[in-house]
This record gives C-alpha cells, structure tokens and sequence, in this order.
C-alpha cells in the first residue's frame, strides 16, 4: 500500500466516482494489493438472485455454470442472506457439512479451475450488497492476506460510501437508478429533520396503492424499527451516517417482497418489538422446529440460536420456550 503504483490506482478510484466504471476501478485497488488469477463483482439484492456485475479473466463457461448451476448454493450469497453485513471472508470460512456448500466446491471450484475465493462484501445500501471477489488458482489465500483485505477494508467501504452518496444526489435529480445498478424497488430517503429528499417512482407508486406505507413509516421512525412487513412486503429501515452527501444522519426506507419461506408471522405492530432474526427463531420454535435444526436452517450456531431465544424471553416477558409458544401460536394459526 506504500507503493506508487497503488496510489496511483486509489487516484482513478476517486475520478470514477459517480460513474458506471467506479466498482471496477475499486477492485483493481483490491487487486493490487493481494495477488488473485480471477476476479468477479456480484450484486447481492434481497430475494433476487445473485447477479454477475463484472468478471476478469473468467471464461463464458464458468460464468454460465455459476448463473445456471451454482448461483442458488453459493455459500457468501447464503452467508449475506442470513447476516447481510459487510467484511471480509474467505470460502473456508464458511465451510459446513452441507450438500449445497459441496456441491458448490464440486461444481464451481473445479468448473473454475480455482482452489480458493476471497469474498470482500461492501456496505449495505438500500438493501443491496455489492461483493468482490478474488480466486486463487494454487493453493489457499493466507491469513496474512486475508489480515490484509481486512486493514483494506475501511478504505474499500469508505470510497464506495461517496460514490452511493453522489449516486443518489444525481437520482434526486432525476437520473434512473439502472444508471448505478440498484435495483429499482420503492426508495425512499429522508433527512434528519424527517422531510423528504428522495422517493423513486416506484415508491411514489406504491404509496398511491397503500394506504398503510406512510404510517409503517412514521411507527419505523418513532422506533428505529429495522424491519416491518406490510402484507407480502417487508418495509425497511437503514439509518444513513453523518457523512451521506444527500441526507446526512437521515434515514433510508426500501420496500421489497418478503423471501419464499419467510415471514409467515402476520405482520402485526405487537411483533414489531423483535429483530428479523428474533422471528425468524420465533417462527420456528412455534413450529416445533428443534435448536439444531433452527441453526440448519438459518445457517447459525446453536449457540447462536440459544442466545437469540433468550433474547426472545426477556422481550416477550416469559421465562420457557413453553411460554413463549403459548403465548404466540395464536399469531401463527
């Protein structure tokens, strides 16, 4: 990082920004400082599927093997599903006995001709991730490398953060969101006096059709409820941080569809109380689903499922799972 050459690549990343080219000028900084034979940029975007933004030195064919083959058991995507929080991780990391995780190594790491993959998530913004990917051709990347990404990390996530911030300045303008490659789900960004300073069409849209959507908001706000479900929609709420060029310290509310399989809860403000993990344990436990199998699922520790039942407890006022589900299964029927 010391060399010329890398400051003179961290120089173009700061020309790109608010341009179409700015992630890939942000991934040769990546590149330039740890080794990798291939690279990819994915989209991460709620229940969409992955979508390959951006690959270098990837053959058609194994492009095409990940769309149609592996896309749907990729393991950082099943990873970022779960936890959607940004970092960095390397496919080791997220070894599990699972058939999807050795299928995926089957299938892809050897479509690939790759022994190893170095996935860096970028910060969330209206709901959507975008991840880098570096693949090591012979052998495994090391911890000094990934230390590496790592210490790289906040130089990564703060240059993409600008560029978001110019983006929706040029969206409140007027600009498409297709021009950056967000998806265009309903939007809405809001200062930190409450007053609005963006809306997507599609918001203004949807607004008309739902009567509900403002007061979801307003009870969001009032609470800094992170996630709320209006009937098969799930509403969203994503603080901004003082440094967000369009709305400093203000608040982000995306719109999107609930995930199959997910939010079988009617949406009703006395659960409003309970994080999305919360419920998602919640839901399974008033189904009967045992710790070890909840943990399967939701691709956690059963540790982590125990903390997150106790958490459950004290928020619910009872003291037993037995409790709890006596206490909710009425919500579930």
């Amino acid at each position: 990082m010391d060399d010329a050459v890398w400051h003179g690549i961290a120089g173009e990343v700061v020309k790109s920004m608010g341009s179409k080219h700015f992630h890939r000028e942000l991934i040769k900084l990546l590149e330039a400082s740890i080794p990798s034979q291939a690279v990819w940029i994915i989209r991460y975007s709620g229940k969409l599927p992955p979508d390959v933004v951006y690959t270098h030195n990837v053959p058609d064919a194994v492009r095409t093997i990940y769309d149609a083959r592996c896309s749907a058991i990729d393991p950082f995507c099943k990873r970022w599903n779960v936890q959607r929080e940004g970092g960095v991780y390397a496919l080791s990391q997220l070894h599990d006995e699972s058939a999807d995780y050795l299928l995926y190594t089957k299938r892809f790491l050897t479509a690939a001709k790759m022994d190893d993959e170095l996935g860096i998530f970028l910060p969330e913004t209206a709901h959507n991730c975008f991840a880098f990917f570096l693949e090591r051709q012979n052998g495994h990347f090391s911890d000094e490398e990934i230390e590496r990404a790592r210490l790289l990390y906040p130089a990564l996530a703060g240059f993409h953060r600008v560029h978001l911030g110019w983006i929706f300045s040029e969206l409140a303008a007027g600009d498409a969101p297709e021009a950056f490659g967000l998806p265009d789900r309903p939007t809405l960004i809001r200062d930190c006096a409450g007053e609005t300073v963006y809306a997507s069409a599609s918001w203004r849209t949807l607004e008309k059709v739902t009567p509900a959507l403002l007061d979801k908001v307003a009870f969001a706000a009032r609470g800094r409820v992170e996630e709320l479900a209006i009937g098969s929609m799930i509403l969203r709420l994503e603080e901004l941080g003082a440094d967000f060029p369009l709305a400093p310290g203000g608040s982000m509310f995306v719109v999107e569809h609930r995930p199959n399989g997910y939010g079988q809860l009617p949406p009703t403000d006395e659960l409003a109380r309970f994080s999305p993990r919360e419920r998602e344990v919640m839901e399974f436990t008033l189904r009967g689903v045992p710790t070890p199998r909840i943990a399967e699922q939701l691709g956690i520790s059963p540790g982590t499922v125990k903390n997150t039942k106790i958490r459950l407890y004290r928020k619910a006022s009872v003291s037993t799972e037995r409790e709890l589900v006596q206490k909710y299964m009425a919500l579930l029927a």
